[in-house]
């Protein structure tokens, strides 16, 4: 049967109704571990025993039906019991629970105003800390419980209940009960046992959870103990204790109301503050815990949960309750357990209200050794070590946070130890954000120092900068790249220019790049193909200097901000470039990257030798002539190979008709040095210079049609010399 809810969410099934027997099995386990948590935290508070069980009903029932959450069971909260404690004891009991009724209606606004998004700034570290701090804490806990020593009821689930204290450890070594050793350490060996996947293959064993199985043997056991072993049976004080009510009307006369006289007391309403703030940040951070652990990860709205949450602390303020909040220990049991949808939420809470009034004599008969043995494994689950190995090969900023999160837990308590975590892991952000705000390289050979500037500069920056730029050495060339940066404090900003007018001082040069003001600054506009207006608009200037900005930005390693796809998209019907590049094949001269230049933006052609030929010289026309390109520049390059092998009269088949285009070059550096060897200093690079020349003769000789647009001022042809080694580009003719 289902009963839908809401429709889907994240793409995952409605979080209605739909009742399978996984649901009803882990609804049982859930239940059997409850009951004694109910219990033991309303001990702990300082409350009735049955307020604690009817925050169980509530959470599971009124909460449960409300909630998104499909896997998450709510309840009376650990982490709440000192804070109940101490209102109790401040105000009284009727006090407290009206306190109660105005905390559900805070949590309610605080979901109709959509405060679930704080959940968003908790870092994951914290959450997978939180869930494994609550595992080990939870081991912690029954380990006493398991050898018999039962003084501490459940208790809350900090780590310093009174059994863990160092007075107390001589005495729970010495009231051992060795009955409760024994149904401890077989139901453990159940509980592994059962978990063995060759046990699956059977449909009963696969809808029974371990955790039934081992509280029913230990029952058993323990009754068999009273038949055959007296001396070991455990006795009343080391059994489930749910107290005898025999009717709803039984129940009913036990229920306590709030105190409605008290509304206007000041304290009645910072104590409601307190209760919601705190029960809201348990239910986000469990939301979050919850999603973790769920295979489906299966989100539940923060917001709707907090005002089901809400909604459900009214109830239980009425009804004489304690706080509910979604709890990651029941929850992690519950997905353990092999629930499947909220109705093992529902199944569990009806069980409480059922068992309390039908059967609570059977209720007593289970040891508390046996539900030790059910915590113990999932405790070691919530923990899992390969997950602490996984946070630990993450790195330093990740790990801490988790480990001081979880000695925070185990040291303090639920929240303390939540805000132990909150604040390292805020340190260790703004440690790291102080890092990672400027990205720097020293070029020692050119003295350039290039600073690229983060996407925020606050004044906690301002140290790490003020070191960088004073060390600076005389003379050097300095690059600050503000292109990424989103926002830049005033100080930081002041601080730069003040280091740009100093900079005169040290004869230094200093280049600022896109630096755009202080404080929100607007993104740096994404370059885009040249469109034909633009182009139309351009003189062949204007275009040479165009490249030259670009090849400046280049060398100073700023790269313009630009959108591949986009440029793919805006070019698909049509191309714009405003120059043609003759360059040569080699590997280091990518005209796109040393003029720093898009798709679309320039025509590229390339050749060994950056030679002369038709076919180059038809590329030219086209460029020019036919698609409209204002500049042709011949560009060559330091340490050419081509210019080398035609140095060395390297002959080698098709290569040699290549390298005998650059012999006219060869030639004339002999004539102007004569008896100079191609071997000597200079030499090789002379050639190359002399070559980028003479190809623009070639040009003007070959194309009268090039020559032509020359003259009359449409085009301008020119050469170039890319140096390999620093990346600048020098115009040697550009007339």
């Amino acid at each position: 049967m289902t009963i839908p809810i809401e429709s889907k969410v994240n793409g995952h099934e409605p979080f209605g109704f739909r009742l399978r027997g996984h649901d009803i099995s882990s609804g049982l386990v859930v239940f059997l571990v409850a009951v004694p948590l109910c219990l033991g935290i309303a001990l702990a508070s300082g409350a009735p025993m049955l307020s604690g069980l009817v925050s169980g009903v509530v959470g599971g029932t009124v909460v449960a039906i409300l909630s998104g959450s499909t896997v998450g069971i709510s309840g009376p909260a650990a982490g709440l019991a000192v804070v109940v404690f101490e209102v109790i004891n401040e105000l009284g009991f009727e006090a407290f629970l009206l306190a109660l009724v105005l905390a559900g209606f805070f949590q309610v606004l605080m979901g109709l105003c959509r405060a679930g998004i704080i959940v968003d700034y908790f870092p994951s570290a914290v959450i997978k800390g939180m869930v494994s701090g609550i595992g080990m804490i939870l081991c912690i806990k029954q380990i006493p419980h398991a050898i018999g020593y039962d003084v501490d009821y459940e208790g809350d689930l900090s780590f310093h209940g009174t059994y863990m204290t160092l007075s107390d450890l001589g005495d729970m070594l010495s009231l051992f009960q060795p009955g409760a050793v024994i149904i401890s350490s077989v139901s453990l060996i159940v509980m592994i046992v059962w978990d063995r996947p060759s046990l699956k293959r059977h449909w009963f064993l696969r809808h029974v959870h371990g955790a039934i199985v081992a509280i029913l043997v230990g029952i058993g056991i323990n009754l068999l103990f009273f038949h055959f072993a007296p001396s070991l049976a455990l006795q009343a004080e080391h059994l489930v204790s749910v107290p005898d009510i025999e009717s709803i009307g039984n129940l009913t006369s036990h229920l306590r109301s709030p105190d409605f006289s008290q509304l206007f007391n000041y304290r009645i309403w910072l104590a409601a503050l307190t209760l919601a703030m705190i029960a809201s940040l348990e239910t986000l951070l469990a939301v979050e815990g919850v999603h973790a652990l769920d295979p489906r990860k299966r989100m539940a709205p923060a917001n709707r949960e907090l005002w089901a949450q809400g909604i459900g602390n009214i109830v239980c303020g009425h009804l004489g309750g304690l706080p509910v909040a979604q709890v990651v220990l029941r929850s992690s049991i519950n997905i353990q357990a092999g629930a499947r949808s909220k109705a093992s939420a529902v199944i569990q809470g009806s069980m409480i209200l059922a068992a309390v009034l039908s059967i609570p004599t059977w209720l007593n008969l289970i040891p508390l050794a046996s539900l030790a043995a059910v915590l113990l494994v999932m405790g070691y689950k919530l923990v899992e070590p390969a997950q602490v190995k996984q946070m630990y090969q993450t790195g330093f900023y990740h790990f801490v946070p988790f480990a001081l999160t979880i000695i925070g837990l185990l040291l303090t308590g639920f929240l303390t130890g939540i805000a132990i975590g909150m604040a390292t892991a805020l340190i260790l952000i703004l440690r790291e954000d102080h890092e990672s705000s400027f990205v720097m390289h020293t070029e020692h050979e050119l003295n350039k120092t290039i600073l690229h500037l983060g996407d925020n500069l606050s004044f906690l920056n301002k140290s790490r900068l003020s070191r960088i730029l004073n060390s600076v050495p005389e003379y050097s060339n300095v690059v600050i790249d503000a292109t990424e940066c989103r926002f830049m404090d005033y100080d930081v900003h002041e601080m730069i220019l003040n280091f740009a007018t100093e900079a005169n001082f040290k004869k230094a040069t200093v280049y600022l790049e896109n630096f755009r003001g202080y404080g929100q600054l607007d993104r740096v506009e994404i370059g885009l193909p040249h469109s034909q207006e633009y182009r139309q608009s351009l003189n062949p200037n204007e275009v040479l200097r165009i490249l030259k900005e670009g090849n400046r930005r280049f060398v100073n390693n700023l790269k313009s901000s630009r959108n591949s796809l986009e440029m793919i998209n805006v070019t698909r019907e049509g191309q714009f470039p405003v120059a043609i590049i003759l360059s040569c094949i080699d590997s280091r001269t990518s005209a796109e990257l040393v003029f720093d230049q898009g798709l679309g933006d320039i025509f590229s052609v390339r050749v060994a030798g950056n030679v002369i030929n038709d076919d180059i010289l038809g590329c030219m026309e086209f460029a020019c002539k036919v698609s409209g390109s204002k500049l042709i520049v011949v560009l060559g390059h330091s340490n050419c190979g081509a210019i080398k092998g035609a140095c060395a009269d390297v002959r080698m088949g098709n290569l040699t008709v290549l390298l005998d285009k650059i012999k006219p070059a060869i030639d004339l550096v002999r004539s102007e040095h004569p008896g100079q060897e191609p071997g000597e200093p200079g030499f090789v690079q002379r050639v190359a210079d002399h070559h980028v020349s003479l190809s623009l003769l070639q040009i003007r000789k070959r194309s009268p049609i090039l020559k032509d647009m020359e003259s009359k001022g449409k085009i301008r042809i020119v050469s170039a010399m890319h140096d390999i080694h620093t990346g600048s580009v020098q115009f040697l003719d550009e007339g």
